[in-house]
């Protein structure tokens, strides 16, 4: 209230105006009740405000709607961060040693299944690292039937740092393992029916591969010898290792062996050639190129190392084995077994043409053969 409006209200409540000044400021106290009325009708809009609620509520709605923007803006930020730093030390994580853990984990993975598996020893692992601590390993599951190669599966393996999820295994079409052919070990006095029958009755343009087994155990010579001079392939060797005998009567799903060529490791590789490449920021590539050991065929003593050598790999890494194999490997006592007796086989699987491996009926050491896989001729 300014002190103009003062001094003439007091003058106006003494009768001291003029008929002017009073006609003037009765006009002015008019507006101000008119004023007045309005303020009063309008009680959504507070006095002295120059805002309505109407805006108000636009305004508010407004800041809402940028907070959540702020937010959703703030959340995926930290989720990319969180990615390049888990991205990091993922890398970090399965680089480290020598050799590192992703060749480490590869290596537990394709020996496993090569002395768990007569044809594990076709192919690699694969693997691939994960954002968030994780590698995924895939494998393709193959089997050698004749002169082909063919894939019957696929396996694929999760780790999670250094521990490993249950294996995930899918087969398809014909080559599946719902019926595994199997082995019979010669101190069981059980004896299984053999598929001599079902090769004669296959026609000739066809190869099959089969697990034969044996009247007896026999050295990897005279393994490698009963099968030389025939027209077909020796492909894995079954290792007696003291516990086949006693497994489902004689009859063994189950085996562990090796192929006929040598399990070569990671520190057995030759290297030929080394190459460094600067890069930015002081970085470095390095590039190699490496070769296997010479191996002259019928080398029986190299065959027995690198097995005894993958076995004792495989011991430390036992819980991963065993959930590759789908058991209990028993590796130690397999191994304690093997060094106080020596290798000696109770089967074989091999592949060629059928009407040559229906001639293995006539061979006094083999007690048995069963059927693994058929395919249309491939054979040279």
């Amino acid at each position: 209230m300014s002190d103009e409006f003062s001094r003439k209200l007091e003058a106006y409540e003494k009768g001291e105006l003029t008929d002017q000044e009073l006609e003037e400021f009765e006009k002015e106290l008019e507006k101000l009740e008119n004023y007045q009325k309005i303020l009063e009708d309008k009680p959504d809009e507070q006095p002295g405000s120059t805002i309505s609620n109407k805006r108000q509520k636009r305004i508010v709605r407004k800041g809402k709607w940028k907070a959540r923007v702020q937010t959703a803006f703030t959340a995926i930020g930290i989720f990319i961060i969180i990615t390049i730093l888990s991205s990091a030390i993922t890398a970090a994580y399965y680089s480290w040693g020598n050799p590192d853990r992703v060749n480490e984990f590869r290596e537990v993975i394709d020996h496993t299944l090569t002395i768990t598996n007569p044809y594990g020893y076709l192919g690699g692992t694969s693997t691939n690292t994960k954002p968030y601590f994780g590698l995924e390993a895939t494998r393709d599951i193959k089997k050698k039937i004749g002169n082909e190669t063919i894939k019957v599966g696929d396996l694929e393996v999760n780790f999670l740092f250094s521990f490993m999820t249950f294996p995930e295994q899918s087969y398809m079409g014909n080559k599946s393992q719902n019926q595994p052919a199997f082995f019979s070990h010669p101190k069981s006095d059980v004896r299984f029916n053999s598929d001599w029958d079902k090769l004669e009755k296959l026609p000739e343009g066809t190869v099959v591969s089969a697990y034969v087994s044996f009247d007896e155990l026999m050295e990897s010579k005279d393994v490698e010898q009963l099968f030389s001079e025939k027209d077909m392939r020796l492909l894995w060797f079954a290792v007696d290792t003291g516990i086949e005998s006693d497994k489902n009567h004689g009859m063994f799903f189950d085996p562990i062996g090796f192929p006929s060529q040598p399990i070569w490791h990671e520190d057995d590789m030759i290297t030929q050639s080394r190459k460094e490449e600067e890069g930015l920021f002081g970085s470095k590539t390095v590039s190699e190129s490496s070769s296997s050991p010479g191996y002259t065929e019928g080398d029986q003593d190299m065959l027995h190392d690198q097995f005894m050598k993958t076995l004792h790999f495989l011991q430390g890494h036992g819980n991963k084995a065993d959930q590759l194999s789908f058991g209990d490997l028993h590796l130690e006592d397999r191994i304690d077994y093997l060094e106080n007796n020596g290798i000696l086989h109770y089967g074989a699987v091999i592949t060629g043409p059928t009407k040559e491996i229906l001639k293995l009926q006539d061979e006094s050491s083999v007690e048995g053969l069963k059927v693994d896989e058929v395919e249309f001729w491939n054979w040279e």
